[in-house]
């Protein structure tokens, strides 16, 4: 365990690290990768910033209602256009071909994870001044629950309370092996024209492969020619994911949308509608008997996608497993040769009996400060205090080890990606707070 002192000083520096990140309105997530605003790192932000700085924390997140979509997408990049040699920029997206899309601000066309309401709940829950913190929630509200009626307007096809993502970019869990099935079967005749500007910062060995971003291009092309048109995007694309990581942050964030309407005084039954259809759509839909767990469904294919990954026990944090289901869920995430190696660090991204584990390779296998955090959340949800805390203190041991990087080795503690990296250094000043 760090001692008191060497905990004083990690939370100096990821304070420093974020107030060099931040740009007034936002905080990129890092110096030279991540040069824009990006939907779920804003959210993870906030939560760091919400324990020093709450007006920082609230504007991270309000500052995203600028590039809010009509139809109440949050966007999953809102561009600086100070940086104009990221890719793929704005002019890649396309987005003016949506009839939703506000030209006035340059966005993505796609979103991320949403964990934005529950960052909000938390700056209240932190703040020392509730009158100014309620002013706060008053503000964040409406866009908040825009946001999340788009998923149910636009991305349940199904009607039964499951979003989809057309993108492993919205996924937030990028090249994740649970995708390669399914962009296995996209065919491109001729490669896309782009250039990677990611591998001038990072190690090729570090990032996706050359053929997932072509593969990536492509589906940002066929969004484009869709404009934007969620009909058209299922019938023509062959990635339309219901992940369970999107859809268990979704409940944590709906309950945390119902705690901050009741305290605004909003009706908030619909939302819980929302909560009831998602919760029960992931433990049936999304859940495996056979293997005893959760996981992703394709929806092109009709089929769950049986990979072991880290995101598989994301409905640990939304609090949603049945008590008869723990017990396997636990077994499984702690169980030797899968997620913690020997004299290493807990949890690889990818469980290291996949055969596509990488522990170098991005969402293939190393170690990621906020995966390590729902989890850390998810224990304490069911009471497992001391694993909770042992989680805690390796992941503080390994940042202090090896710095504020984006993501690590699972067997070394050596950082990769991004160094000086937002979200790293927000969770482990949530960590040292909790």
């Amino acid at each position: 365990m760090i001692d008191k002192n060497h905990l004083a000083a990690l939370r100096n520096e990821a304070i420093s690290i974020l107030n060099k990140n931040n740009l007034g309105n936002f905080t990129k997530p890092a110096p030279l990768l991540y040069p824009h605003q990006w939907n779920w790192d804003s959210g993870f932000i906030a939560i760091g910033l919400s324990h020093y700085d709450e007006e920082k924390a609230k504007k991270e997140l309000l500052s995203l209602k600028r590039g809010q979509w009509g139809n109440g997408m949050i966007p999953h990049i809102i561009f600086d256009p100070c940086y104009v040699n990221y890719q793929p920029g704005s002019s890649s997206w396309g987005c003016s071909k949506s009839l939703d899309f506000f030209e006035n601000v340059l966005t993505s066309g796609i979103t991320q994870p949403p964990i934005l309401a529950f960052a909000a709940y938390e700056i209240y829950k932190s703040s020392k001044d509730k009158i100014s913190a309620k002013g706060f929630l008053n503000q964040i509200f409406p866009i908040l629950k825009k946001y999340h009626r788009f998923f149910y307007l636009h991305r349940d096809p199904k009607h039964e309370g499951l979003a989809c993502i057309v993108h492993p970019w919205e996924s937030g869990l990028d090249n994740s092996p649970r995708w390669d099935e399914s962009l296995n079967r996209i065919h491109i005749n001729q490669a896309p024209n782009y250039k990677r500007v990611d591998t001038d910062i990072v190690p090729i060995e570090q990032r996706p492969k050359n053929e997932d971003y072509d593969k990536y291009y492509f589906l940002v092309e066929l969004l484009k020619k869709s404009k934007y048109n969620f009909v058209s995007i299922f019938e023509r694309s062959e990635f339309i994911m219901q992940p369970i990581l999107f859809n268990s942050l979704m409940v944590s964030s709906l309950r945390s949308l119902v705690e901050i309407g009741e305290i605004i005084g909003e009706d908030t039954s619909e939302i819980s509608d929302w909560i009831l259809k998602t919760e029960k759509a992931i433990n049936t839909k999304l859940w495996d008997k056979e293997k005893s767990l959760y996981a992703d469904y394709d929806l092109k294919n009709n089929k769950l996608i049986l990979k072991d990954t880290i995101a598989n026990y994301s409905p640990l944090f939304a609090g949603i497993v049945p008590s008869d289901r723990i017990n396997f869920l636990l077994k499984n995430l702690f169980a030797t040769k899968k997620y913690i190696p020997k004299n290493g660090y807990p949890f690889c991204s990818v469980s290291m009996s996949e055969k596509d584990f990488d522990p170098v390779r991005y969402w293939r296998g190393p170690v990621w400060v906020n995966m390590n955090w729902l989890i850390y959340k998810g224990l304490k949800n069911y009471n497992y205090h001391r694993e909770a805390e042992k989680l805690k203190n390796k992941t503080l041991e390994l940042v202090s080890k090896s710095g504020f990087y984006e993501y690590f080795d699972p067997f070394t503690g050596k950082g990769y990606g991004a160094n000086d990296f937002s979200w790293t250094a927000s969770l482990v000043i949530d960590f040292i707070q909790s």
